[in-house]
């Protein structure tokens, strides 16, 4: 068969073409050049069937329709406070605060919301994630005009669900693909460990599912009519629960590959997937299960008749990881293959006792043994935290990694490669904890302030007020991650200008979740912190509101001279005025996030600031910054950086120089 070993090629290729309309141009010339590659390899044939292939994807049409203000669906995915609605122009996030059901058929009307970006470097993007299951629609839900509930198989196996809580979060997770937040803990640790793929419903389960059922059939039933009834009972149940990329990767890989293999081999059985899925929805390279699940298993395919197999595939998603937590658990490997066998236990017996719930005896003392477990893992672990790699990065290990494989498999000397690798691996850490350079960085914390002060070479990291938010964990979604993916581990000061919520309510998770060394929230007279001097102004008054109470500090940096306000007023800019007058100002942070009780006209003249910095929330109820403030700080000539416009942003500086990254 002329495509018989060659499907690869072309999915190789349309997948340079989807990340070139949808993430960077620049993979366009790479596809150019594969193009070349291919024609070289392989024929003018192969060459003009995947340009065919290309020319059809990208005529594909791709347009999101507008969401009307009344819509009709199936309920495919729900929770407490939103489900996915599969309508007839895609499918919408609908936040709710009605008793909704999976599988449910609804019609409401509704206000659409906004999709939102990362502000933050390195955060995560709703916009991405959603996209990458197809979903191009978020909204409120105003008015449910009509709700039918029909029972399906789904609710059958939620309803053979253990009463007891502990083990019932594992059937859920294990059997629905769904998380509790009871299990939250549990879960996060497993993320921490880089294992959360064993946990989450996967191809792996498939697998043991596939060969339980198979074998017990096996005992009554001929093979083929065995293996086909297994099919359809598998097929039956990942579309009955709701949809996972890797469950159906994993179960159409074993039935195409059954029905195919005179023709096609694995290889080629996965790369048509991968180009199935592509047509299907081209964001889909923005779903980590998608990246996870079929990056992993195309290892997996490389490397199973070699020797130490699963260290090259624990070696391959070093990248993914890195790119995902910016660190690496020094344990992860060690445990990997013990728990795997204990996975295997712990599902079948999730799977059996939803037949047989007597099991359940047996399954608690598993939940226990398994928690027992996860809490001496969190004890012993270790991570080396680096900095969430760069394109450059990426592509030099895969490089390298790639061309070890090769030389392995022909017995050809590699140590050159290996060395190439651990370089890259030290060159990485070493890059991301001794910058050449220090920035100031306010990070977008929405209506609240948080500046991140790094010095050149590891001489110290600084963070300036925590910011904080009353619907979530600030510390542990944004903070935290952007400080572990720009190589930072500790915090050598936290300094909190005054005991407001929106400058505070994140610093005690904070604290729990990271390591600090020393927090400072009253006045000193000075510290010297490496290149960085931060001295203190007082005032000899006395206030009553906390936000005059807030501690004044001036930072001196080898390229600029920064002065903090915190949320103080007019009031205290007179006071302080003659401690002002020997004092050189480069940056301001603007008082009390741009609002009209602070950053006088006298206050601007005196100081002369080149550059003003404002942490507030886009469209925040306070109006924020206020008009009067922006216009004075124009007609000074002073450039102006806002988190609700800029988002995160930074002030690099270099020996004496300094520049703006927005």
């Amino acid at each position: 068969m002329l495509i018989r070993y060659h499907c690869f090629y072309y999915a190789l290729g349309l997948l340079c073409l989807t990340l070139g309309k949808v993430l960077h141009p620049l993979f366009y010339l790479l596809l150019g050049v594969y193009a070349i590659f291919v024609y070289r390899r392989l024929s003018l044939y192969h060459l003009c069937l995947m340009i065919l292939l290309c020319i059809i994807f990208y005529l594909q049409p791709h347009y999101i329709l507008q969401l009307p203000s009344v819509i009709e669906g199936e309920v495919v995915k729900a929770s407490e406070k939103y489900c996915y609605l599969k309508i007839d122009i895609g499918t919408v996030k609908l936040y709710h605060q009605e008793a909704i059901e999976y599988g449910d058929v609804i019609k409401a009307k509704v206000a659409p919301l906004e999709l939102y970006e990362n502000t933050n470097d390195y955060a995560f993007c709703e916009k991405d994630y959603l996209y990458g299951q197809k979903i191009f629609h978020k909204a409120y839900l105003q008015t449910l005009l009509k709700q039918q509930h029909h029972p399906t198989f789904y609710h059958w196996l939620e309803q053979r669900l253990s009463d007891h809580q502990d083990i019932n979060d594992y059937q859920k997770l294990f059997i629905l693909g769904e998380r509790n937040e009871s299990i939250h803990d549990d879960y996060q640790v497993l993320t921490d460990l880089s294992l959360v793929h064993m946990f989450a419903l996967s191809g792996m389960h498939i697998h043991i599912l596939y060969a339980l059922i198979k074998n017990v059939l096996g005992l009554f039933l001929p093979r083929s009519l065995s293996r086909l009834i297994t099919y359809l009972l598998i097929g039956f149940y990942i579309f009955s629960i709701p949809m996972l990329v890797s469950l159906y990767r994993a179960f159409f890989v074993l039935l195409l590959y059954d029905l195919l293999k005179k023709w096609l081999n694995k290889l080629d059985v996965f790369a048509i997937l991968i180009m199935a899925s592509l047509f299907y929805n081209p964001y889909i390279i923005f779903n980590i299960s998608f990246v996870f699940s079929y990056f992993v298993y195309f290892i997996v395919l490389l490397t199973q008749h070699m020797r130490y197999s699963s260290f090259w595939i624990y070696l391959s998603s070093l990248p993914i990881i890195l790119t995902l937590n910016a660190q690496i658990p020094l344990i992860a490997f060690f445990v990997s293959d013990i728990l795997n066998l204990f996975i295997e236990y712990f599902y079948s017996l999730c799977i059996f006792s939803i037949i047989f719930p007597a099991l359940e005896i047996i399954l608690k003392y598993y939940v226990s043994v398994f928690q027992s477990i996860l809490s001496f893992l969190e004890t012993i672990n270790h991570f080396i935290v680096f900095s969430k790699p760069t394109l450059a990065w990426l592509v030099l290990f895969y490089f390298f990694y790639f061309r070890l494989l090769l030389r392995q498999e022909i017995q050809h000397r590699y140590r050159h490669d290996i060395c190439a690798l651990v370089s890259l691996m030290l060159v990485l850490n070493v890059w991301s904890q001794y910058k050449i350079y220090g920035e100031v960085t306010m990070i977008d914390v929405g209506q609240g302030d948080c500046t991140l002060i790094r010095l050149p070479m590891n001489q110290g990291h600084i963070l300036i007020d925590t910011g904080g938010h009353q619907e979530y964990d600030l510390a542990t979604q944004t903070i935290i991650p952007y400080l572990k993916s720009v190589g930072i581990s500790h915090l050598d000061y936290v300094y909190i200008s005054h005991d407001d919520f929106d400058h505070c309510g994140a610093l005690d998770s904070l604290l729990e979740h990271f390591s600090v060394g020393q927090v400072i929230d009253s006045f000193e007279e000075s510290r010297q912190i490496g290149c960085a001097h931060i001295q203190m102004l007082k005032s000899d008054k006395i206030y009553s509101d906390s936000n005059d109470q807030s501690l004044l500090m001036y930072v001196t940096l080898p390229a600029m001279n920064i002065l903090f306000m915190g949320d103080a007023s007019v009031a205290v800019e007179k006071d302080v005025e003659k401690q002002l007058q020997d004092l050189d100002v480069d940056v301001l942070k603007v008082s009390h996030h741009g609002s009209a009780t602070a950053t006088s006209a006298t206050f601007l003249s005196q100081i002369h600031p080149e550059i003003a910095m404002i942490g507030v929330k886009k469209g925040n109820m306070y109006h924020h910054p206020s008009l009067e403030v922006i216009e004075r700080l124009q007609r000074k000539g002073i450039t102006i950086l806002r988190t609700d416009q800029d988002g995160m942003f930074h002030i690099r500086f270099y020996g004496k120089e300094r520049y703006i990254l927005r």
